[in-house]
């Protein structure tokens, strides 16, 4: 359960794996951008629901959908608790001596957990259909030198790469008698034996692919040539052109006619 949380990528012959990851990226930063401005929960609700549209439409499997809200679920519900404790504008709901919560505060939980959604759930359409020699390509064709690029890229795949041991440790320690028991405390306490084995096994893997790329001639020139480079095609310019033109206009809608400010209303 642990790594298929983290397991994002999944290969398909789509239009949306087959867009080039610079443009996939652009989609990223626009709608991210869009999200952090607006407060509107219905503009968030139909952000949110149009990514998984054209993630399940492009055969995105919808069991690491599902993976990815159970990831992100602890850190929605604590916001959702926590905002409305700390905002108190609107009227009053309920009150029990410090604690008071208001109408407009647990609005704007409700809204900032689901900001948080979008931003992470789009994230999807980047890394959950590009390959990681797309990602790296990407990277180095926006400029970034071949190295930074391919740590990037390794970075992100290694998350589900640690998640994924981290609960086979978990198991071989239960398995040998390890329970976890007690207050929250003492069961983090507990969790020390199951952290250090991880890290271990993250540095010999860590060790065994510095040995792949040695063996494979990383860094050796300071122009990697590449069998297959990517290419910007007239569908990527065009969804380009029109993905910064949209964008654009959300946002001078947003700062001048109150786009997505109102929290129950789209204006």
């Amino acid at each position: 359960m642990a790594a298929s949380a983290f397991e994002f990528y999944a290969a398909g012959s789509s239009w949306l794996h087959r867009l080039d990851p610079r443009v996939k990226l652009a989609i990223v930063a626009c709608i991210s951008i869009l999200s952090f401005f607006w407060l509107s929960l219905p503009l968030l609700a139909i952000v949110i629901i149009g990514v998984h549209v054209v993630l399940l439409t492009s055969g995105y499997p919808a069991r690491r959908l599902i993976a990815a809200w159970r990831a992100i679920a602890p850190v929605l519900i604590l916001i959702i608790i926590i905002w409305p404790i700390l905002d108190r504008q609107g009227r009053l709901l309920f009150e029990l001596g410090p604690l008071r919560i208001h109408s407009e505060g647990v609005l704007r939980g409700f809204a900032n957990a689901a900001r948080i959604a979008a931003i992470n759930v789009v994230f999807i359409l980047w890394i959950g259909v590009t390959g990681p020699r797309e990602l790296v390509r990407g990277f180095v064709r926006l400029g970034v030198p071949f190295r930074w690029g391919m740590s990037l890229t390794i970075a992100l795949r290694f998350i589900p790469t640690f998640a994924a041991t981290w609960s086979t440790v978990m198991d071989a320690l239960q398995a040998r008698g390890l329970v976890l028991h007690g207050r929250w405390y003492r069961r983090v306490r507990q969790l020390a034996p199951v952290l250090v084995a991880a890290l271990v096994s993250a540095l010999r893997a860590s060790e065994q692919l510095a040995m792949t790329l040695d063996a494979r001639a990383f860094g050796a020139t300071p122009h990697r040539t590449v069998l297959r480079d990517i290419q910007m095609r007239r569908s990527d310019w065009l969804c380009l052109g029109l993905l910064l033109l949209g964008t654009a206009v959300a946002l001078w809608l947003t700062f001048t006619a109150g786009l997505g400010r109102d929290l129950l209303g789209i204006w």
